[in-house]
């Protein structure tokens, strides 16, 4: 169910950075450069400056920072060691790496570390019931050595219906590694789809028009003249003149 990719060894060249009495470290953003800092067991901490284009390249590859890294230090001590990215600082407002940290490791000796967990292929509790497929897990962790460092983990999740729920325990390992996570995580789970409620609408009320009754063959006022006729007015019969 679980699908991996072996990590790209990868070359990276820097320089030692002197920190009292060099370039500030502005000065070396400004030629292009991006401080840091190597560490580990064994060594002091050495500060370095990297080209930006270069660790950018490094950066923006798929495996990102789970890649295996030899360092060259170009200095009157030249040396090559195996590192991995630890830290990448980035500028808050514009997003670029202002600062990044190396650790050196022993390629004989197992490490721990954090892997991208990658659901692949459609649920089909999603694509013929109509369910909601929900990840919970988006990395796992895994104990191996330096030259096994998996780049990513997929989980396929095709054949998985409505209600159902992989666990990490679900997972394969990797070749050579071992899955560290807690076993009783979720990954992913399918979940009915929501029932939309219709909306109620109101019922609108036509205002009650209150009309005054009218008894039977009595006009409203008005009515008459609305219809354009002259109430008949009978004049006065002549009074007949008396017989003499």
């Amino acid at each position: 169910m679980t699908k991996t990719k072996a990590t790209v060894q990868q070359g990276l060249t820097v320089r030692r950075r002197s920190v009292n009495g060099g370039p500030p470290v502005n000065q070396l953003r400004r030629e292009g450069f991006v401080p840091g800092v190597v560490y580990g067991k064994g060594m002091e901490s050495l500060p370095i400056a990297v080209n930006q284009r270069e660790l950018l390249k490094l950066l923006h590859t798929k495996t990102r920072e789970q890649a295996l890294v030899t360092l060259h230090l170009e200095d009157a001590r030249p040396w090559e060691k195996p590192v991995l990215v630890k830290e990448v600082q980035h500028d808050p407002v514009d997003g670029r790496v202002v600062h990044i940290d190396f650790q050196t490791i022993v390629l004989t000796e197992r490490l721990r570390l954090r892997i991208p967990l990658v659901l692949k292929g459609e649920a089909v509790g999603v694509k013929q019931d109509g369910g909601i497929l929900e990840q919970f897990l988006r990395e796992v962790e895994v104990e191996c050595l330096p030259t096994e460092i998996p780049a990513s983990a997929e989980c396929d999740v095709s054949a998985m219906k409505i209600g159902e729920t992989v666990h990490v325990r679900d997972l394969m390992p990797p070749k050579h590694a071992r899955i560290t996570s807690d076993p009783d995580g979720v990954i992913a789970s399918v979940q009915k789809p929501k029932e939309e409620k219709p909306e109620e609408v109101a019922a609108v009320t036509e205002p009650e028009v209150i009309r005054e009754k009218k008894e039977e063959g009595e006009a409203a006022p008005g009515e008459e003249e609305a219809k354009g006729e002259k109430p008949d007015v009978k004049k006065p019969e002549a009074k007949k003149e008396a017989k003499g």
